[in-house]
């Protein structure tokens, strides 16, 4: 992605100076309180509210000087392999990130409240993309607008995707149309509903919305919450909760609002809903699709001890079960026998020991991360923990600590150049960073 010369400098000038002028003293305490505040807050209702930190304190933290001056990435821990350099600041609780090679310059960030806004030339556009505040609900942690995507011939089929909350709390995937001009924008009056799921807790709804390989629509819901004690079964095929879905949107019958696949697994299944492609989800936050081959990546949150990221290759029959609510990551839930021979059981898990929620990725391809070059990443909402794991076969996988972000990460894009951006919570005051290799960080003399 190209980007001004001048504003690179004067802002890796700018996160120096900071570093270089921040004492030793200033530097512990800035730490302490980022342990607190940055990556130890735990998300409401998911652990216990006295380990939550005290909201006015870390939002005035993160505003104050040695708060920035950490966020502008001047500490960096010794065993870090790799580093978060602040992109743009200011924005709010940021969900999807997505680029197109027909944008070279540009990328589609959206926001919880209810915006998408456009990133061109690393810079911030004033003007969003598509603003949808007047009818999202964004009181949640996880409400608002979580899930966004491009039609896969954008900008030639002049359509964008996305999900969110409705004022009276109902799931809702719908379509938008490019506004004509110049103006790259969407128009918020020309929205055509398609799905629509109620529900009736402010967790674990439906999030992600992404195109396959094969040109359909995948929307990812989980299973309606709350944790622990959730109001749907995602073992039943009767229901969209707990689900992967997959809809055709091109091919649609008169009359009705999205196609049903001929080849999804339970179409011709009495009483399934015909939408479910796969099943056994507690909250599929994030989840995509490998660009070189197909394959499936999904990060599913768990209860109470385990997260996990699954992988499904390209060519494997559908109706996967992924195994909740019998399972948690790996393993029987409660602890008791299960039959798991029905089961697509995880390819890689960690335990609460480590984070709390995890945060699905990508798996890097035509990175311009050499380093990291075919691993998948992914991360913990609580510690900042970004993850990446690695083969050697595609059969045998192992997973390794990378780094740990100044701020807690929401999701990861790959822009058409092969950056890795990755996105961050926060209200209002949410940063959107670039990740960067430590070595080719000191390469270019930004130390």
């Amino acid at each position: 992605m190209a980007s001004s010369e001048s504003a690179v400098a004067l802002r890796r000038a700018s996160f120096a100076t900071a570093a270089a002028a921040r004492p030793l003293t200033l530097q512990r305490v800035s730490w302490l309180y980022a342990s607190v505040c940055l990556r130890g807050s735990i998300a409401p209702g998911e652990l216990s509210p006295s380990r939550e930190p005290d909201v006015d304190l870390c939002q005035g933290f993160a505003r104050s000087a040695a708060g920035l001056a950490l966020l502008a990435g001047a500490a960096v821990h010794a065993a870090d392999l790799i580093q978060f350099e602040p992109i743009v600041g200011g924005l709010d609780r940021l969900t999807s990130i997505v680029a197109t090679p027909n944008y070279p310059d540009t990328v589609w960030v959206a926001e919880q409240a209810g915006r998408v806004r456009l990133v061109e030339n690393e810079v911030l556009r004033a003007v969003p993309f598509l603003d949808i505040t007047d009818r999202t609900l964004s009181s949640g942690f996880e409400q608002g607008l979580t899930g966004f995507a491009l039609a896969p011939a954008f900008p030639a089929s002049p359509y964008v995707y996305v999900h969110y909350i409705r004022l009276d709390q109902a799931s809702q995937v719908s379509r938008f149309r490019l506004l004509p001009g110049p103006l790259l924008a969407a128009d918020p009056a020309s929205e055509l509903g398609l799905l629509t799921l109620p529900q009736g807790h402010p967790t674990h709804n439906c999030n992600e919305v992404r195109f396959g390989p094969d040109g359909f629509l995948y929307i990812g819901c989980g299973d309606g919450g709350p944790p622990f004690t959730p109001l749907h079964d995602p073992q039943s095929l009767a229901e969209l909760y707990g689900k992967i879905l997959r809809i055709d949107v091109n091919n649609v019958p008169i009359g009705q609002p999205y196609g049903i696949p001929a080849d999804n697994p339970f179409v011709n299944t009495p009483g399934a809903r015909a939408e479910i492609w796969a099943l056994g989800v507690r909250n599929p936050y994030r989840f995509s699709f490998d660009t070189l081959n197909g394959d499936l990546w999904l990060a599913d949150v768990g209860q109470s001890q385990w997260e996990e990221v699954n992988r499904v290759p390209a060519g494997t029959p559908f109706g996967v079960n992924f195994g909740w609510s019998r399972m948690e990551g790996a393993h029987c839930y409660p602890d008791e026998g299960c039959d798991t021979s029905s089961l697509w059981l995880p390819l890689l898990e960690f335990s609460h020991s480590v984070g709390c929620a995890v945060i699905g990725g990508l798996r890097l391809r035509n990175t311009a991360l050499i380093a990291l070059q075919g691993r998948y990443i992914y991360a913990d909402l609580c510690t900042g923990r970004v993850f990446g794991a690695q083969t050697g076969d595609e059969t045998q996988w192992s997973s390794a600590l990378l780094g740990t972000a100044p701020r807690q990460p929401t999701g990861f894009g790959q822009t058409a150049d092969g950056q890795l951006w990755m996105g961050s919570y926060g209200v209002g005051d949410a940063v959107l960073f670039r990740i960067v290799v430590v070595d080719a960080l000191f390469a270019d003399r930004f130390e």
